[in-house]
């Protein structure tokens, strides 16, 4: 076996690297960065470190080994995913991250303050996501009844889910659940006479579930060729949308709707 006489400080410093950026990758895919933008950050980092990234990039984990320059020496770990849906904030701030030319001590202590950031308040995030579904009812030509209702089948909905996710409650069967309440209360045009456009009013209650973003994710993927993330998080995307579909299906079944 060969000695290439590696220094001790050499190993802490390849050690205390691959950590920082085991950490630094596995917040990023857990954030639901896309897996390109996650390489060139990781090859913008270990070039200012002064080391070579092998990063491989799975659906839940990740696995990285990072060598010397002269590629006498390597320390490999492996990261796991934690699921705490889609943060965008987090994305952005990593990524800027990446950018700056800050000793190895206070990059990792930056990165732990973005990571332990709080989310936005999840009162204003309702708000908006109704606002939001709201604005997609008016672009498909609803009227002030059909806004209104869909921005309470919203807001109404988005507490539900919520709360299922507050008990830990599984994601499909909340998605399932939301729907069928937001696709309930979005049918309060047919059901009372509301306005002139009550199936526009149904069909865009729901919207505000579509995983817009996973979709994305999947087709970037997938066009960077890590077929095996982009399959996953498509699958992802796919059974989230049967999931609300059934939602409203059972609504409309169960007022007994007749869609034309």
């Amino acid at each position: 076996m060969n000695n290439y006489n590696i220094p001790s400080d050499e190993h802490t410093r390849l050690k205390a690297v691959c950590r920082f950026i085991e950490e630094y990758a596995t917040a990023m895919l857990s954030a639901g960065a896309t897996t390109s933008r996650i390489e060139h950050c990781v090859d913008r980092i270990s070039k200012r470190y002064d080391v070579i990234s092998d990063l491989s990039l799975q659906p839940s984990r990740i696995l990285l080994t990072v060598w010397d320059t002269s590629r006498c020496h390597n320390y490999s770990l492996v990261g796991y995913t934690h699921k705490n849906g889609i943060n965008l904030h987090n994305v952005t701030a990593l990524c800027q991250l990446s950018f700056l030319d800050l000793p190895l001590a206070s990059a990792c202590q930056q990165m732990e303050s973005i990571i332990a950031t709080p989310r936005i308040n999840k009162w204003m995030v309702l708000f908006l996501t109704a606002l939001a579904n709201l604005s997609f009812c008016k672009l498909f030509n609803g009227d002030v009844y059909a806004m209104a209702v869909v921005f309470a089948a919203t807001a109404i909905g988005n507490i539900y889910k919520n709360l299922m996710s507050e008990r830990h409650w599984d994601i499909r069967f909340s998605t399932f659940v939301a729907a069928y309440i937001s696709a309930i209360i979005g049918s309060s045009c047919f059901i009372f006479g509301f306005g002139s456009t009550p199936q526009i009013a149904l069909a865009t209650s729901v919207l505000w579930l579509i995983p817009g973003i996973r979709f994305i994710n999947a087709i970037s993927d997938m066009i960077n060729g890590h077929y095996v993330v982009a399959q996953s998080r498509m699958t992802d995307a796919v059974i989230t949308t049967i999931c609300l579909s059934l939602g409203l299906c059972l609504a409309l079944l169960t007022l007994n709707i007749q869609w034309k």
